[in-house]
């Protein structure tokens, strides 16, 4: 049995669908199952880190664990923690674990440390481990659907900002391939090109048929942003000084072609999939 937390968000959700496409025994972890859809033949099972003792039931009887969190860096009671120890109790054989970029170290030092402790709860686990470190995901211009909605002016934050965006389609695949076959620990996974958010946007407006444009929130509407998603102002403030100081995050990775013998998606070939119902 495989079990796969955070089983409702975007990476997640693929590798649920694509274990079952695989034939894969797989059990999703949600904190509301009952307002989750899954593939038919997968078992949903309720699962907060926020109650360890509901973990329990969720890691009975698996074999092999994904392992995410959708907390905001910096939180304390870091929520690996909790799902490491529950693996150790239930006697898990292998973990793989959604990590981020060169495990944060490119961060600022307060970041760095947060994702460091954050990888070790797997690394000193005792337990065979795979590490999966993705830079920014294209899922996050997902969040640009609510404001096509209303009109053709779209904030994003970094607009000018070069990143390797990677499909969380492909980052599940890796880890399914994690899953099945012996793969190295760590591995650093990029997408096929180096884009800026400006650039995306304008691939999405030739997507849809609209002329798109562009406005960029300042530093403080960013940091304001990130305070709301949970995360401390004074962490977000450090984040923002130190991302816009950087150029780091830009280097594409051969890991995903190395590993599933084919080229990860271009945002292109992504957009058109997820922003073609907004025509």
């Amino acid at each position: 049995m495989i079990l796969v937390t955070g089983a409702t968000g975007h990476v997640g959700a693929e590798v649920v669908a694509q274990l079952v496409d695989r034939g894969l025994p797989v059990r999703a972890m949600t904190r509301r199952p009952e307002a989750a859809s899954f593939p038919e033949g997968v078992e949903v099972v309720a699962g907060d880190c926020d109650e360890p003792e509901s973990l329990t039931k969720a890691f009975e009887g698996v074999d092999q664990a994904f392992l995410m969190t959708a907390q905001p860096t910096g939180s304390r009671n870091p929520h690996t923690v909790v799902q490491v120890k529950a693996a150790r109790q239930a006697n898990v054989k292998h973990l793989v674990k959604l990590s981020v970029a060169d495990g944060g170290e490119h961060g600022h030092q307060l970041v760095a440390a947060w994702h460091r402790a954050d990888e070790a709860a797997v690394t000193a686990s005792g337990i065979a481990h795979t590490l999966l470190r993705p830079g920014r995901f294209m899922s996050n211009t997902l969040a640009w659907k609510h404001m096509l909605r209303r009109g053709d002016t779209v904030q994003v934050p970094f607009a000018k900002r070069p990143t390797t965006a990677i499909a969380p389609e492909d980052i599940a695949a890796v880890a399914v391939a994690a899953f099945t076959s012996p793969l190295p620990r760590t591995l650093e996974l990029s997408g096929p090109e180096v884009l800026t958010p400006e650039q995306e946007l304008a691939i999405v407006g030739e997507i849809l048929g609209r002329r798109l444009t562009l406005e960029e929130p300042t530093t403080e509407q960013t940091i304001h942003g990130m305070v709301r998603g949970g995360m401390d102002r004074e962490l977000a403030t450090k984040m923002i000084e130190h991302v816009l100081a950087g150029d780091y995050g830009a280097d594409i990775s051969p890991v995903v072609e190395q590993v599933l013998g084919r080229q990860p998606r271009t945002f292109q070939e992504w957009a058109e999939k997820h922003f073609k119902e907004e025509s």
